[in-house]
This record gives C-alpha cells, sequence and structure tokens, in this order.
C-alpha cells in the first residue's frame, strides 16, 4: 500500500511539473512569437471593449447605425492620440534639442571635475607604503589621462556635429544603430497601424457578436472564471496605472520645486527644470534604477567641480524624494498588486533576456496579474498564505522538535 502511494505521488508530481511546464512553454512561443504579429487585433479589441458604452448610449438616442457610430468614434479617438503624440513630440524634441545644446556648451567643466578627481584620489594614497603607492598613481594619472583624451575627442566630435547639423549627434553610433533599426521598421508599425484602426471599427461593431461566439465555447464555470479574469485584469490594470502615475506627478512636483528653489537661490545656474523634473520622475518609475540614477552622479559631478552648494542641495532633493517614495507608495499602491523585490527583479531580468527592453515592463506586469488572479482563487499556481494545505513553519516547528528532544534526553538522565 505505502509503495503504491509513494508511486501515484510521483506519478502527481510528474504531471504537475509537466502541466507547468507546458504552460511556460506556451506562455514563452505566445510572447516570443504570436504577441507583436497579434498586437493591433489585442489593443483594437481592447479599444472595442472600452466604447462599448458610448457606442451603445449613442445608439440608443439617435436613428444613427451602429457601424457609422463605431467608425466615427474610432476616428475620433485616433485623431485625438495623433494630435497629442504630435503636440507632445514636437514639444519634447524642441526642449531635448535645446537641453542637450546647453549641456554642451557646459562640457568645459567636465575636464575639471576629472582633474578634481584625480587629485582627491591621489591624495587618498599618501598614506599607503612606497611600492602600493607608486603603482596606484600609477594607474590613476594613466586612467584620468585616458579619459580626459576620450572626453576631448568626443566634445569636439560632438560640437563638430551640432555646428554642422544643429542636433546631428553622429558620434553616438551604437544608440543610432537602434534608431535606424527602428526607422527602418517604420512601413511595418505604418500597416499594423492602419490593420488595428480597421480591425477596431469591425470589432465595436461586432462586439456582442465575438463575445457571444466566445462564451458560447465555454462551459458556465469556465464562463464566470473568464469574466472574473477580465474583471480583476482590468481592476488590476487600472489601480497600477493610477497609482504609479500619481507617484510620478509627485515625483515630477517635488523635483520641480526643489530644482526651482535652487534655481532661486543662486545654486542652480542652468535651465530646462520642468524637462529635467519629467526625465528624472520618468527614470525614477522604472524597476530597480529610481531617481538617484540621474541625481547622485550629478550631485557628485557639481562638488567635484566646485558647486558644493549645488550638490549639497541635489543630494537633500534625493533624500526628500526617496523618503516621500516609501512613505507614499505603499498606501498608493493596493497591497493586492505588491510583489517582493526579488519577484520584480526575477521578471525584469527575464524579460530583458527574451523579450528585449519590453519584456522588462511585460514580464513583471503579467507576473502581477498572475498574483491577483492566484490570490482570488481562479488559478492556482502555488498556494496562497493562509490556505488549509499552508506548510507550518519550518524552523519553528524544528526549534520545538529540538527542545522537546532535550527534555526527553535530561529525563533520561535523571531516571
Amino acid at each position: 500500500m505505502q509503495s503504491a502511494s509513494v508511486t501515484e505521488k510521483h506519478r502527481s508530481v510528474l504531471i504537475n511539473f509537466f502541466y507547468y511546464a507546458l504552460i511556460l512553454g506556451a506562455a514563452y512561443l505566445f510572447l516570443r512569437f504570436a504577441f507583436w504579429p497579434l498586437f493591433p487585433f489585442l489593443l483594437a479589441f481592447f479599444v472595442a471593449m472600452l466604447l462599448q458604452k458610448p457606442v451603445n448610449l449613442i445608439t440608443k438616442k439617435t436613428p444613427l447605425k451602429r457601424g457609422f457610430i463605431s467608425l466615427i468614434c474610432v476616428l475620433l479617438i485616433v485623431a485625438i492620440v495623433l494630435s497629442l503624440f504630435a503636440l507632445l513630440g514636437t514639444t519634447v524634441f524642441t526642449k531635448v534639442k535645446d537641453f542637450v545644446t546647453s549641456l554642451l556648451a557646459n562640457f568645459e567643466s567636465v575636464p575639471n571635475f576629472i582633474q578634481q578627481a584625480e587629485q582627491w584620489l591621489l591624495g587618498l594614497t599618501e598614506r599607503l607604503p612606497a611600492s602600493i603607492r607608486t603603482a596606484l598613481q600609477n594607474n590613476i594619472e594613466s586612467f584620468a589621462e585616458s579619459l580626459l583624451v576620450s572626453f576631448s575627442d568626443t566634445e569636439q566630435q560632438l560640437t563638430q556635429s551640432t555646428t554642422d547639423t544643429g542636433f546631428d549627434l553622429s558620434v553616438l553610433k551604437t544608440p543610432l544603430t537602434g534608431v535606424l533599426s527602428t526607422a527602418s521598421k517604420v512601413p511595418n508599425f505604418l500597416v499594423a497601424f492602419i490593420v488595428a484602426v480597421i480591425a477596431c471599427c469591425f470589432m465595436t461593431t461586432d462586439y456582442k457578436r465575438i463575445t457571444n461566439f466566445i462564451m458560447r465555447q465555454l462551459s458556465p464555470t469556465r464562463r464566470t472564471a473568464l469574466l472574473r479574469t477580465k474583471t480583476l485584469t482590468l481592476n488590476t490594470l487600472g489601480k497600477m496605472a493610477k497609482a504609479y502615475g500619481l507617484i510620478m506627478l509627485i515625483t515630477f512636483t517635488e523635483l520641480l520645486l526643489g530644482l526651482g528653489l535652487l534655481k532661486l537661490i543662486g545654486l542652480y545656474k542652468g535651465g530646462y527644470v520642468p524637462l529635467i523634473a519629467m526625465i528624472v520622475a520618468i527614470v525614477d518609475i522604472l524597476p530597480i534604477l529610481g531617481s538617484g540614477t540621474i541625481l547622485i552622479p550629478w550631485a557628485i559631478i557639481s562638488l567635484f567641480t566646485g558647486r558644493v552648494g549645488l550638490g549639497i542641495g541635489l543630494f537633500v532633493l534625493y533624500v526628500i524624494i526617496s523618503v516621500l517614495r516609501q512613505f507614499i507608495e505603499p498606501r498608493l499602491v493596493a497591497g493586492q498588486l505588491g510583489l517582493p523585490p526579488i519577484a520584480t527583479l526575477f521578471g525584469m531580468y527575464f524579460g530583458l533576456k527574451l523579450f528585449s527592453i519590453v519584456g522588462m515592463f511585460i514580464v513583471p506586469i503579467t507576473i502581477n496579474i498572475l498574483k491577483v488572479l492566484n490570490d482570488e482563487g481562479i488559478l492556482h499556481l502555488w498556494k496562497r498564505e493562509g490556505s488549509a494545505e499552508a506548510a507550518p513553519p519550518l524552523e519553528l516547528r524544528s526549534f520545538k522538535i529540538k527542545t522537546k528532544r532535550k527534555e526527553e534526553k535530561s529525563h533520561e538522565q535523571n531516571h
């Protein structure tokens, strides 16, 4: 009997292993090969789902046909989105161009920073033994010299390219390779965009027919599970977008006020405060990175180049942003959306390796949605906390067993 039960357990473990492996393999193949070809239709279905209430309302209030109303609504949304992108794109491009030009004008402070850092590092080696001091000083001096030479060449190329064309940073060959690769795919993007618009018109008109067809293929239990999954997924995405959008707005406001105050008291003499605040707020919302990715190096360079007040002000601004972020984020982001940091890091790295930069965002969001569905009992990917089958705490249990054994041994010795 025992051997039969053990065999049955092994068989169950193998079945579960192959079952989850099959799901992971199917998910990988879908994200790797089918996601982008199907993306125009997925986006069209999502937009059609959002347009159902206004289309139904207009259809009831007017004698117009549903197909005509759907076409007008879709074209109106496309016009609004394209107008916003054109307006924001033109504004941002102009601001970024001016900002890069101002950075080039301030490049003369970078050699000073390198020399200051070199002198500081050389000063740290004064109390070391002669042999070690000489070796370290030679390495520091050669490294600083190579940085100065490299910076001089880069500055010359940047200045020449900016003078010739106004904003052609041809020195950045590696990033521009990606830009040119993206530009070569513009015709494919236009085709996908046109297909998405046409599909959105059809799906908005025939939304009930499409959803009824899908529901007919499912059992009543699976229909209920699908509807709950849809509701929970939309609620989760909505809460995440609202929470992190509010966090970005708060960070942007803090940076706008902080940099504005530094400029008001004369510590920061540059411009483009709104643009810098927007860039740092976007970087701050990215997992793992944070506002310190920009503010800390900026503060260090300011300290080494003699702008001590600006460096201290940037450090203080970074501390304020970090403290408020730690205080605000747990209250804005619902507890059910929270993932352990290691799970977020794993999702980002796994997504980056398999699906490039887009995977850094898609995989953590997918893991978050799976967690919510598992917590609600729709999926059963892992045992939930507080469930009847949850394992007891092993450390506490082993401690009790060891204590009990010690008591038994002492009792035997006494007798």
